[in-house]
């Protein structure tokens, strides 16, 4: 029965409030409404409110913009951490990449109806692994016929060929984004 009762109070309560606040805002807009209790405002004052006014549009603008660059920079460091947190695994599944693709380059070549399957479904897989380093971002740094840079390839050897152009690749190099993997190995023209 009190709870009743509370509720009753609480809603003359707002509905006393609710008058007083019309009245209040009633007497505003007679005060602005009237010429005489206006109180003119000087050039100066104007001037100096238009400053203030700019000041803050420009400092909120500013905030705007260092708040948009904060977030891309948040976005492009979480991209960035899922890409490299894999960096050792990744590492890790290259030489078995390698040797899978160096197992398909040396089957043979007269072979019966089911091996030739089974070498389908090894090159099959090949493929696979291939497309899930690609789409983690792994690339093949090209070596071949490329103009030797120590930055992506290690020379292990020289032999004829156009100077400091790559003429064979022993290793296969990767990239993850703007990192080098690993180095392509190649063999390196001297120039003879």
């Amino acid at each position: 029965m009190s709870d009743k009762k509370d509720d009753q109070n609480k809603k003359i309560d707002l509905k006393k409030k609710l008058e007083e606040a019309q009245a209040q805002a009633e007497k505003l807009d007679e005060a602005i409404s009237n010429e005489e209790d206006a109180t003119p405002v000087t050039s100066d004052e104007f001037t100096q409110a238009n400053n203030e006014l700019s000041q803050m549009t420009e400092t909120a603008k500013r905030t705007m913009a260092d708040f948009q660059n904060y977030k891309r920079r948040v976005e492009e460091e979480k991209k960035s951490w899922a890409i490299f947190a894999n960096l050792e695994l990744i590492k890790n599944l290259l030489p078995i990449f390698d040797n899978f693709k160096r197992a398909q380059t040396h089957a043979p070549k007269d072979v019966n109806e089911e091996t030739t399957k089974w070498l389908q479904g090894i090159g099959m897989s090949i493929n696979q692994l291939e497309k899930l380093l690609q789409d983690f971002g792994v690339k093949k740094i090209e070596a071949l016929g490329q103009k030797f840079n120590p930055d992506f390839h290690e020379a292990l050897a020289q032999d004829k060929g156009e100077k400091d152009i790559v003429i064979e690749e022993l290793d296969a190099g990767y990239t993850l984004g703007d990192k080098v993997l690993r180095h392509a190995k190649v063999k390196v023209g001297n120039g003879e």
